[in-house]
């Protein structure tokens, strides 16, 4: 396997050197489209809110500070990002607000809790099962609840993209959710893509 395959990769579970570079670019580079994502969930102060695929944890970061009277819970795969977004939400952790989660999202735990937003970025990809974990998904939210998954393809066309948000579309019409739409975002290199569905 070439070195940029390998280095492709490490987007799905960061680990080692290529995954501390990968993590790198994703808060370098990833700001722009995380806060496009949260800003059409319309978060409300108290609002529980699911991240999957937390990475370096910029999104858990912003959405604390958006939910004083919150809960944010972060799950992801990957020990290194794991440690990376402990690191940069650690005042928040210790306060109780916010609780990240090593694990998989195939394997997503029952929550004691149900959320009333979440949010992916860049993870669907990496999904085996989609509309299974979808419709797990839909299940630990609360009626009304909105989920975002957002994604800007790496190595791909503006044109690409878009049939990447409608194959996503028929993710979530397919797992049970409704008022299925989509959002673009003209960025460089190419677009990213939101599609967003209620419960």
């Amino acid at each position: 396997m070439g070195i940029f395959k390998k280095f492709e990769r490490q987007f799905g579970k960061p680990q080692g050197l290529l995954g501390r570079i990968a993590g790198k670019l994703m808060e370098l580079k990833g700001t722009e489209k995380i806060e496009w994502t949260i800003s059409l969930l319309d978060i409300q102060k108290d609002d529980k809110v699911l991240e999957i695929g937390y990475g370096p944890g910029v999104a858990i970061e912003l959405l604390s500070k958006l939910t004083p009277n919150g809960y944010i819970v972060g799950i992801d795969h990957s020990d290194l990002m794991f440690k990376q977004a402990q690191k940069r939400n650690l005042a928040a952790i210790k306060e109780g607000r916010v609780d990240l989660r090593l694990g998989d999202v195939a394997n997503l735990p029952l929550f004691d809790i149900a959320f009333d937003k979440v949010l992916s970025i860049n993870t669907i990809f990496f999904w085996e099962n989609p509309v299974e974990i979808l419709k797990h998904i839909h299940r630990i939210m609360k009626p009304g609840g909105v989920i975002a998954l957002t994604i800007q393809p790496f190595n791909e066309t503006d044109e690409k993209a878009k049939e990447y948000g409608h194959q996503m579309m028929n993710y979530l019409e397919n797992a049970g959710f409704t008022n299925v739409r989509m959002e673009i975002k003209s960025m460089k290199p190419v677009a990213s893509v939101c599609v967003l569905g209620m419960k």
